[in-house]
């Protein structure tokens, strides 16, 4: 009863926000008097963490941070078509929707280094480099061999207590010790179900922790040590820390009701594809460190509400209407006309996750094998002719392995070499040879599994299809739902050719020098690339020495993972489409957030400012 109900609010705040968008909003209700902050135990200062060197990156435009004091209340409305499905730690320790409201990290990033601070890095695309990784559950955190994690954890951290949970009044609100950081790296170790079992086995099986001291933790990954950040540490949306006993007895629970976190918000409600209501956690361990609210404590809004609105038009809508406060991925078409219509939105352009197309090259009865067939679909796409025509522009052609963001594993298209870079140039004649060469002289037949959702996905795999037939190839398009595509992922389970953002990744600090993308047996390696490991000895032999240094020696990392890319970007494994700049967009009375992507980084620094907000008459 109460999940129709909700699906009867959830299409009769469609229609109004539809509706909204033509007629002025109505008058807000008067806010609440602001809270006064909880005085938790004080946490020790946070402490930079000793790195290796890294190569400097290049230094992001600087915007000015605003000057006025935060305050306290509100209620924050995050909008999205992402629902949550994932919350059970045996599940797969993934956080889903959970990330930087209930659960917590052990490494985070550096604040003093972001737009909020020095201006070094905007956290657009996470950290660019470990000097801006920073310690979060553990204080501090150092590396002081490869393949080693000395973990100091921080006191003062607090379990949420919410009364009506009984896993929560499990806990009881406890203090966070060093023992809970352990078991829960053991847990999903020891645990089959859990998501590293399925995509890093080999270095989550040789993961050892040692408890050296009643605050410490010295964790080994002597196996794949480059993935430990990723999977482990605070890289990717993974390795995050629960109460022991919660994890007793709850591990193996996907309830939304039975997950107790660290974090700055406690989960109310959940309705599956319609909302999750989070409320502030009034003994939350961390404070403000930087700009005009430092010392201050955290978090600021009283509650956020997060919105599953599956339609981006609705979702433009709510947000045109300051019925959202926060709106992501908002294509260039969409985020122009909500700048004319709402000229004082706050936004930020960003390169979005390019689709790209992953192919089954360890099927010997298909032709993927053939470098000269990969580099032909290649050229029989054209990729300027997509950015212009679809993106008006507002595109970059070469977005993976390797995002220009991260400069030091990033080589510029007028930069290759000169047999890849006549891969990025559309010439359907020399595609044509290719194929004739390679034994296809009429081309062959192909399946694509493409997404639902978004639609977006099926019109631009059209356009390929359009493509591809002028050369012979002749595409059939597999549009499958959300879940059963989810699954398709997961497991690599397609016949051909899968359509996706999640082949060949961006250079991400979290998966760069780890090459899941092109390295044996993982679920990001769709293309199957060097699978099973060792059949591609270049790729071997290199992420081998990635491994040697990595932790040890990040410059040397970076010059080893450039070239690796230039290789695999010359055997076109994965056949790209341009990555589109995309908005994110927020209100002018949103203060203290400054892009950042993941909200991990950025939900419990926010703040609302409760009189602009009237004034705009919202």
């Amino acid at each position: 009863m109460k999940r129709i109900l909700w699906l009867l609010v959830s299409g009769l705040m469609a229609l109004s926000l539809v509706m909204a968008a033509c007629a002025p909003a109505t008058s807000p209700t008067t806010p609440t008097t602001p809270p006064t902050a909880p005085t938790p135990t004080t946490p020790a200062a946070p402490a930079t963490p000793t790195t290796p060197p890294t190569p400097t990156q290049e230094k992001p435009q600087q915007e000015t941070v605003t000057p006025d004091k935060p305050k306290y209340g509100g209620t924050f409305t995050y909008i999205t078509g992402a629902n949550i499905q994932i919350f059970g730690a045996a599940v797969s320790n993934r956080g889903s929707g959970q990330s930087g409201f209930v659960l917590e990290q052990i490494t985070g990033v550096d604040r003093s280094r972001s737009k909020a601070g020095s201006g070094v890095s905007d956290y657009a695309d996470g950290p660019t480099s470990f000097d801006d990784v920073f310690g979060w559950l553990a204080e501090k955190w150092t590396a002081p061999a490869l393949g080693v994690w000395v973990l100091d954890i921080r006191r003062g951290v607090r379990f949420a207590l919410n009364p009506d949970s009984a896993a929560s009044r499990l806990v009881n609100g406890r203090e966070m010790t060093a023992e809970d950081v352990a078991y829960s790296i053991e847990y999903i170790r020891d645990t089959p179900t859990s998501w590293i079992q399925l995509s890093e086995p080999l270095l989550i099986k040789g993961t050892t922790v040692e408890r050296t001291g009643p605050w410490q933790l010295t964790v080994r990954t002597p196996v794949n040590p480059a993935n430990g950040y990723l999977w482990l540490m605070g890289g990717g949306g993974n390795g995050y820390i629960f109460a022991k006993e919660a994890l007793q007895k709850y591990g193996t629970s996907n309830a939304w009701q039975d997950q107790v976190g660290t974090g700055p918000f406690i989960l109310k409600d959940f309705v599956s594809d319609s909302s999750a209501s989070y409320i502030r956690n009034p003994g939350y361990w961390a404070k403000d460190d930087t700009g005009p609210g430092k010392g201050n404590q955290l978090p600021y809004v009283d509650a956020v509400k997060y919105l599953v609105v599956p339609d981006i038009s609705t979702q433009l809508a709510a947000f045109r209407t300051g019925k959202a406060d926060w709106i992501n991925a908002v294509s260039r078409e969409d985020g122009t006309s909500m700048l004319k219509t709402n000229p004082k939105t706050q936004y930020y352009k960003y390169i979005s996750a390019p689709f790209q197309i992953a192919m089954r090259t360890d099927k010997k009865d298909l032709p993927y094998k053939d470098r000269k067939v990969r580099a032909a679909l290649m050229m029989a796409t054209d990729m300027e002719g997509i950015k212009n025509s679809i993106y008006g522009g507002e595109a970059e052609v070469m977005d993976s392995p390797a995002r220009k963001t991260f400069t030091g594993v990033y080589t510029p298209v007028d930069q290759l070499p000169a047999s890849t870079k006549e891969l990025y140039k559309y010439n359907p004649d020399k595609a044509k040879q290719l194929l004739k060469e390679a034994g296809y002289p009429s081309g062959f037949k192909a399946k694509l599994v493409v997404p639902v959702v978004p639609s977006t996905a099926g019109d631009l795999a059209a356009v390929v299809k359009d493509m591809w037939a002028k050369v012979g190839v002749d595409i059939e398009l597999q549009p499958r739902d959300a879940s059963v595509y989810s699954g398709i992922f997961a497991t690599r389970n397609f016949d051909d050719l899968f359509f996706g953002t999640q082949p060949g990744g961006t250079g991400a600090l979290f998966t760069r020098y780890g090459n899941s993308y092109f390295r044996g047996p993982n679920n990001f390696n769709l293309s199957y690339v060097n699978d099973p490991e060792g059949t591609d000895q270049f790729i071997t032999k290199t992420v081998e020495e990635v491994q040697k240094n990595v932790m040890v020696n990040y410059p040397k990392c970076e010059e080893l993972m450039k070239t690796l890319n230039l290789y695999t970007l010359d055997q076109a494994y994965l056949i790209p489409t341009p990555a589109p700049y995309f908005f994110r967009m927020w209100q002018p009375w949103v203060k203290n957030y400054l892009g950042e992507a993941a909200a991990k980084y950025w939900l419990q620094y926010i703040w609302i400012d409760q009189d602009l907000k009237k004034a705009m008459g919202r």
